[in-house]
Parts: C-alpha cells; sequence; structure tokens
C-alpha cells in the first residue's frame, strides 16, 4: 500500500492516554496508512458506514457508554459494510477493560484484539488485513450503488415507455376512430357523386325511354331525343369511370406508377387550377406493385391535403430511383403544416389522419415518410426499399407541366 490511499481508508485512532497514539501513527505513517488521532467515541461511529478503513481503539478509552455507543453504530451499518476495529489490550493481564471486551465483543461486530507492548508488525500486518477487508466492502457497495444507479434509470426509462407506449395506445385508438369517421365520409362522397351525377343521368334516361316505349309519333321521330339518351349514357359511363379510377385506377395496374400518376397529376391540376410539374427518373423495371400502390396514395393524399389546406399554387413531385431505394417527394409552396400537428407527427403521436395513414402504410414496407414544413411551404418524402436489380440513368428527367 503506497501513500496515495484515500481518506476513505484512514485508520482512526483513539488512544488518549499515553504515547500509544504517537506510536501507532509513527509505525502506521512509515509504512504508508493514513493515520487520523480522534478524540472521543463518537468520532469513530460517525465513519463506521465509510470514510475510515479501521479504527484501532485503547480499552482504556471505552466504557458501557462508548461500548452502546459503537455497537448501535456497527448494527446500523450498511448491509455491504463490516467495520474493523482493532482494540488494544493491557499487556496480556486480565483487566476489567479487557473482561468488557470479551463482553462486548458481539455487538461490536469486526473486533481484533493486539496485546500491548505493541510489535510494530504485528500492527502493521492487522492493519493491512483489516484495510483489505475495507476494499473488498468498498468495491461491493460501489457496486451495489452502480446496479442501484442502473436499476433507477431502468425504472425511468420504463416508466417513460409505459409512458410512451399509453400515449401511442391512445392515439392509435382516435386514429383508428378518426378511420372509421373517414371512411364513412368517403362512402357519403361517393353516394353523393353517385346520386348527383350517375343518378341524374340515369333518371335523364330512364325518362327518355319512356317517351319512345310510349310510342308516340313525335318521340320515335325525334333525332335529339335519342341524340340526348346517348349524351346521357356517355356522361354516366364517364362518371363511372372517374370514381373508379380514382378509386383505384387500373394504369396502375397496367402500366405502373408512372402513367398512374401522370393522369392523377393531370386530373388534380385540371380540377384545383394548382400548377404541377412532376419529375421522374426513368425506371427500367417495375416496382413491386406493393410499393407502386403506397406511392400512389402518398401522392394522392399528399395533393389532397395540398388543395385543402395549403392554399398553394405551385407543386413539385419528384420521383427517384436507385437500386436501394425509391424515394418520392411532393413539395408545395403553401401555407405550410401547423406547428402543433408537426410536432405531434415527429414525436409519432399522430399530427393528422392524412400524414399518421401515410406513415402507417409506409413503415409495413419498411419505408419511412418525412415532413418539412415552413411558412414558405412544405415537403413531404416517402422513402422505400426496392428490389430493382437496376435502375434507369437518374439523370434523365421527363418534365410534365400538368397546369399547362
Amino acid at each position: 500500500m503506497g501513500n496515495s490511499l484515500h481518506d476513505d481508508y484512514r485508520v482512526l485512532v483513539l488512544a488518549p492516554f499515553g504515547k500509544d497514539a504517537l506510536l501507532v501513527r509513527e509505525v502506521l505513517e512509515r509504512s504508508g496508512i493514513p493515520v487520523g488521532v480522534v478524540s472521543d467515541v463518537a468520532a469513530i461511529a460517525r465513519c463506521v458506514g465509510g470514510r475510515a478503513g479501521a479504527a484501532i481503539v485503547a480499552e482504556e478509552s471505552l466504557d458501557e457508554e462508548g461500548i452502546e455507543l459503537l455497537g448501535r453504530s456497527v448494527t446500523a451499518q450498511p448491509p455491504w459494510s463490516d467495520f474493523p476495529i482493532i482494540v488494544l489490550t493491557g499487556g496480556g493481564a486480565t483487566t476489567p477493560y479487557t473482561e468488557m471486551m470479551v463482553r462486548s465483543r458481539t455487538p461490536m461486530g469486526n473486533l481484533n484484539l493486539i496485546e500491548r507492548p505493541l510489535r510494530p508488525a504485528t500492527l502493521i500486518s492487522s492493519v493491512r488485513t483489516a484495510i483489505r477487508s475495507r476494499v473488498r466492502q468498498y468495491e461491493i457497495r460501489d457496486h451495489l450503488e452502480e446496479r442501484e444507479q442502473v436499476e433507477q434509470e431502468l425504472r425511468r426509462a420504463h416508466d417513460e415507455l409505459e409512458s410512451l407506449v399509453e400515449k401511442r395506445t391512445l392515439t392509435l385508438r382516435k386514429l383508428s376512430a378518426r378511420l372509421m369517421r373517414v371512411q364513412d365520409e368517403e362512402r357519403r362522397r361517393i353516394a353523393r357523386e353517385l346520386h348527383d351525377s350517375v343518378g341524374q343521368f340515369l333518371t335523364g334516361m330512364k325518362l327518355n325511354l319512356g317517351q319512345l316505349r310510349r310510342g308516340s309519333s313525335e318521340s320515335l321521330e325525334s333525332p335529339a331525343l335519342l341524340n340526348d339518351t346517348l349524351d346521357l349514357a356517355d356522361r354516366a359511363i364517364n362518371e363511372v369511370r372517374t370514381i373508379s379510377h380514382l378509386l383505384h385506377p387500373p394504369l396502375l395496374d397496367e402500366l405502373g406508377f408512372e402513367s398512374a400518376a401522370r393522369w392523377y397529376v393531370e386530373g388534380f391540376a385540371k380540377r384545383s387550377g394548382i400548377h404541377v410539374v412532376i419529375e421522374i427518373a426513368e425506371i427500367v423495371e417495375r416496382l413491386p406493385k406493393e410499393i407502386e400502390l403506397a406511392l400512389f396514395r402518398v401522392l394522392q393524399e399528399a395533393l389532397t391535403n395540398v388543395h385543402r389546406h395549403a392554399r398553394a399554387k405551385n407543386v413539385i413531385v419528384d420521383l427517384k430511383c436507385s437500386d436501394r431505394e425509391v424515394s418520392l417527394m411532393i413539395q408545395d409552396d403553401g401555407l405550410g403544416v401547423p406547428a402543433e400537428t408537426l410536432r405531434a407527427f415527429n414525436d409519432g403521436l399522430a399530427g393528422g389522419i392524412g400524414l399518421a395513414g401515410m406513415r402507417e402504410r409506409l413503415a409495413e414496407l419498411s419505408g419511412t415518410l418525412e415532413v418539412h414544413s415552413e411558412k414558405s411551404g412544405t415537403m413531404v418524402r416517402a422513402t422505400l426499399p426496392t428490389v430493382l436489380s437496376h435502375s434507369g440513368d437518374a439523370s434523365s428527367i421527363s418534365v410534365f407541366n400538368a397546369g399547362d
């Protein structure tokens, strides 16, 4: 043991009479053991649970009250601690102090007796043994404290995770309820479309056909009535085709994402009056159907949000594809997403039925959704892994001004 021993390993010496304290201090310090001379038992009792390596006590400094105080301290010490106490007894002779030491040995815990006159080698050996024991105790203390700290961090992490799971569960419940409402609203919208457009066309056709069936000479000889009936039939067919294509465009299955995207963007630009530029890197091989469908739904949802909320005048749709991934970006120059909605989305707590739905759809395919928004506009980027063996030249870009 060198002079580098910490004060936690200092030896407390209580020997108020004679030269024992000076002798003990001199012998131990020559061996590199830090020593602190104390004036009463209370000073030792305060260090039983730490801040000392051992105590050396002359038996004549102990009385019943001092022994009781040490006993209480030893009993109250932490589970890892077994504080070593070395008692200097009187020269081999039986004294009242010696007999008291024997009686008090059990309550004072880790107690060793050394007879006087002191032999330096015996003293040093006993103290080194006591300090080695104390070193192991401190190691156990540090391990227990470290484990307790880890357990506290785990409990804290567990509580945070439980809280997050509870929030996510609540969010999913709200999302599920909102999805059901959106489905109902979509069904009502389709019902209105069928009633107000297709239904009216069919009603007109029925009235015209009724006149033809009644067989009046005027109706049978009227080409206008027949042309009107054919026109109503064409308009009904076109309306049914439009509704059907918006629900699931056949171009997506037949020709792939690029054709379906261009068709949808062209129709969106005409319906909304928003100028849209679509840039699609040349794709040599068809993407998997699940990826194409996910990209198309993201495109639909993003452009619908632009039309409903952004008040944008221009939109850029950009698709890039590599061997590893495909990335679809929709960027507008509108008002931007409200900060609260964007923060909720980034925290994984919904953030709007459309954004949450897009993210969940992409997550099922190991994809991601990024949303960056400022007052100058919003950028939505969907990224999906792809199994393409090779891609076309990314620099080969076709530009289509859907608003023209």
